[in-house]
């Protein structure tokens, strides 16, 4: 297995770990960890999905409230990204937002969302699912008006490292879900500053936030 260079900061990423025969790279800069496109078939929704939104969207929709406090929520427009079957869209829309879905493998929500149009977007256990160039960041920063925010829920390396984990025993590499990339904090800050954001004020270790630059 020879070196690659890391998509995001461009220096060497070694061979870290092998699972399930699928090689992941680690960047000795950044520190991401990154196999390469994986199979993402059938894997809508997630595991565990009506479980883990009906746990959790409440706390989703209060985060959007925090963002958009001094607006009314009728007139607060909310992209999904990676919505699955559109759990998180429904609870939104309940709470009085205007919000949709876009999912490139759901046939529900697979239409391209309008360009320059959303104040939020969500993008809930997703990013991990995405490999170089990472054209899925381009679609929300093209969906998002100009200073509009995108929350960002994943889970990261620095994680593993905070918990005392080992990566060969981090639950997150998983290329059986289709987690072809676990990105630390500091090289999602990189590629979303390459991208076209500016780094938000992050929530906490597995929520982060950005802000359409331009």
């Amino acid at each position: 297995m020879s070196d690659k260079t890391c998509p995001v900061c461009g220096n060497t990423a070694f061979p870290r770990l092998i699972k399930q025969n699928v090689t992941y790279y680690q960047c000795c800069n950044c520190k991401m960890l990154y196999s390469g496109p994986l199979d993402q078939e059938g894997k809508v929704g997630g595991g565990n999905e009506e479980a883990r939104n009906l746990e959790q969207n409440h706390i989703r929709v209060d985060r959007v409230g925090a963002l958009v406090k001094n607006r009314t929520r009728a007139e607060v427009n909310v992209l999904d990204f990676g919505a699955g079957f559109g759990k998180l869209v429904n609870d939104l829309n309940t709470a009085g937002y205007h919000a949709i879905g876009y999912d490139a493998y759901s046939e529900e929500f697979s239409r391209l969302p309008q360009k320059d149009y959303f104040d939020v977007v969500t993008c809930v256990e997703t990013i991990e699912h995405t490999d170089a160039p990472y054209i899925e960041i381009d679609v929300i920063r093209r969906a998002l008006k100009v200073g509009g925010g995108l929350m960002l829920e994943t889970s990261f390396v620095d994680v593993a490292i905070q918990e005392g984990i080992e990566l060969e025993d981090f639950f997150y590499i998983d290329p059986s879900v289709g987690h072809s990339t676990i990105f630390s904090h500091h090289a999602l800050d990189v590629l979303m500053v390459k991208k076209g954001f500016h780094i938000g004020p992050h929530w906490n270790r597995h929520v982060r936030f950005y802000i359409k630059a331009y």
